[in-house]
């Protein structure tokens, strides 16, 4: 029996992926929304240095932090090899997945400063400081989501449906537009 990492409850036949439908995304999909929507609030806070946001959206910013990046460092983990690896031991796949896991501990690891600067109430003492910090997270965020799913046209390839690669093809499309 597989274990199914969504719902962490054991699942008799838990299916492999032969074929990866737009459904199969859906979950992934949001988060990456979700993360580079985070990047946007530390860009918004970037650019408006050095002046001080207000104590509800560094509030809000700090929460969002800590839940969306340090919790969720090896969060889709499990599932991305599930669905990724489907039964079949390939270095380059292997490699791909180390490579997505590294970068999840980056911007965990930069999450982490930058809640210890805002914390510890010097954050706003050193504008440019703060400024760089906060340009470093949300530039290796953006590209950790991008190289994510990259990663999953890569692996999954065929078995993907047009539904499935369109998804993953426009989510690419707006990340490079924006």
């Amino acid at each position: 029996m597989d274990r199914n990492p969504l719902q962490g409850s054991v699942v008799p036949f838990a299916r492999r992926w032969h074929v990866i439908q737009e459904i199969d995304l859906i979950r992934l999909m949001q988060e990456y929304r979700n993360r580079l929507a985070l990047c946007d609030q530390a860009e918004a806070i970037a650019d408006g240095l050095p002046a001080r946001p207000s104590q509800p959206v560094i509030t809000a910013f700090l929460t969002e932090l800590a839940d969306r990046v340090t919790k969720g460092e090896r969060a889709d983990g499990d599932y991305l090899r599930a669905m990724l690896l489907n039964g079949r031991d390939d270095a380059l796949a292997w490699i791909l997945l180390d490579h997505v896991r590294h970068r999840h501990m980056a911007d965990g690891a930069a999450a982490r400063e930058l809640i210890a600067a805002f914390e510890e109430g010097h954050a706003f003492s050193a504008p440019e400081t703060l400024g760089h910090m906060l340009r470093c997270f949300f530039s290796s965020c953006r590209r950790a989501v991008d190289f994510e799913q990259l990663t999953i046209i890569a692996l999954a390839g065929h078995r993907l449906t047009a539904e499935a690669r369109a998804l993953l093809v426009d989510a690419l499309a707006d990340g490079v537009a924006a």
